[in-house]
């Protein structure tokens, strides 16, 4: 982990993560008083920043009825958080990791990054102090912070004025990303087994949400998990997001990646559900791997040791939680130095090849419910048509997120183009290879609609013969 150099001016320090923290409350009227310029919407993510001034105990932690009902880790076993690259015309740039907020903060003052780009990821679950830290530093639209904690729930009424429109927007592109889960061995759960288990799911997923609500310093690089879906008794898959925030620094430029896949040492951080068909089934996950390396010859390898090797833990470790640290293997690391769409490239190439491997694995849970239920006509059961329908909807969802990640993306090129115009042919190349991986994602979405709408349709047709 990082280490801290000379002593740096720690009231300055403090005196600009107070006017950072403050500048959002500034911003904050009463809806009823200003309705048209109150961003109240913010109101709780600025409590959510003030808590580092808040009453603490003897280890400088915040006391609060979570806090005091956990055990604490010692500092030196935090998560990391940050991940920074420095970026230079080098074939690899030098990585930075910080898991202590308080070595971080010795940054904030730091001119070592005004000669050069940065790609900096933020990594799983925040703490205040975390945020206050890298927003301080970067001056960071309070709204990106806001915008990646959007599945809290502490919204009001006046959350649904968040400003997502295209001319509204501030430089950010947010990122959906699948991760398949498998079981150690293959169960049948019936249909209200699968209800049951989707329903304790969504239960134990608004309690965590409920818990980073009340994250504290100890607790941030964790994993966040969105969404589960539960597709039979051997597969399910995760959701999580990353936001991409483009900063300009006067002639430099930073690109904060904030991933909700954080470094965890076990799998309780998925919200597997306690029923009788799934108790205890985070014991037996494994993750599926992502393969997105275009050509493994050209490729640079990852060097680890043969001890390194024996150690790994039996269980697969999630892909995404090694990107930030294990970033840029498959890039050009003198184009990223220089455009920040070629620094984040790798990211839209993983989640391609992610979104991919999840459509493959709904196609053929698909197509063998439609043989399965061609093959009982005899036997129809109407009730069968759930399956249909839970599969369409997640497909109309990830279509729809496509789509507007595709118009993002347009939008952003522009914004974030930093090239001469003698390079602008050169990124545009690149713009049109993301996109066109983009719309081919779109086409498989659309079929695996369509494979559903024909599932319905047999299932119907199978009831209407049988009555």
């Amino acid at each position: 982990m990082a280490t801290s150099g000379s002593d740096p001016d720690l009231s300055l320090i403090e005196t600009k993560l107070k006017e950072y923290t403050l500048s959002l409350q500034g911003k904050i009227r009463s809806f009823h008083i200003d309705p048209l310029h109150s961003a109240a919407y913010l109101g709780n993510l600025a409590h959510f920043l003030q808590k580092p001034r808040q009453k603490r105990g003897h280890s400088g932690q915040i006391l609060n009825s979570h806090t005091l009902n956990q055990s604490v880790p010692p500092v030196d076993e935090y998560k990391p958080f940050i991940y920074e690259y420095v970026l230079t015309t080098q074939t690899r740039p030098s990585l930075t990791a910080y898991n202590k907020a308080e070595q971080y903060k010795t940054t904030i003052l730091s001119a070592d990054n005004t000669d050069h780009n940065e790609l900096v990821f933020l990594a799983g679950r925040p703490s205040a102090e975390w945020l206050c830290a890298v927003g301080a530093r970067y001056e960071i639209d309070h709204r990106f912070f806001h915008e990646h904690l959007n599945f809290l729930p502490w919204g009001q009424k006046d959350w649904f004025t968040v400003p997502t429109l295209p001319s509204r927007a501030h430089n950010v592109i947010r990122i959906c990303v699948p991760s398949i889960l498998f079981m150690s061995e293959r169960r049948h759960v019936s249909r209200d087994g699968l209800k049951d288990a989707r329903r304790d799911s969504e239960r134990r997923l608004r309690e965590s949400f409920r818990n980073i609500q009340q994250s504290t310093i100890a607790e941030a690089g964790r994993s966040i998990v969105r969404r589960l879906s539960i597709h039979n008794g051997d597969i399910l898959a995760l959701e999580q997001e990353i936001s991409i925030c483009f900063v300009k620094r006067k002639d430099r430029w930073t690109v904060l990646v904030w991933t909700d896949s954080g470094q965890d040492t076990d799998f309780d951080f998925v919200p597997a559900p306690n029923t009788e068909h799934f108790a205890g089934m985070a014991d037996r996950l494994e993750f599926c791997p992502v393969f997105f390396e275009k050509d493994l010859l050209a490729t640079a390898p990852i060097s680890q040791s043969p001890d390194e090797r024996s150690n790994h833990e039996a269980r697969s470790k999630q892909p995404l939680s090694s990107l930030p640290g294990e970033y840029g293997y498959t890039l050009d690391w003198t184009k990223a130095a220089s455009n920040p769409l070629s620094a984040v490239q790798e990211i839209f190439t993983f989640y391609a090849a992610a979104e991919l491997q999840y459509l493959n694995m709904l196609e053929k849970l698909i197509n063998e419910q439609i043989t399965e239920t061609e093959s009982v006509q005899e036997e129809a059961d109407i009730g069968s048509i759930l399956h249909f329908n839970y599969a369409k909807s997640i497909l109309i969802r990830h279509h729809a997120h496509l789509q507007d990640l595709l118009n993002k993306l347009e939008i952003e090129f522009t914004r974030w183009n930093q090239s001469r115009p003698k390079d602008q042919a050169v990124e545009q190349e690149l713009l049109d290879i993301l996109k066109a991986d983009l719309v081919y994602l779109s086409n498989r979405l659309l079929n695996g609609i369509s494979l559903c709408e024909l599932g319905r349709s047999t299932v119907m047709s199978n009831f209407s013969v049988q009555e």
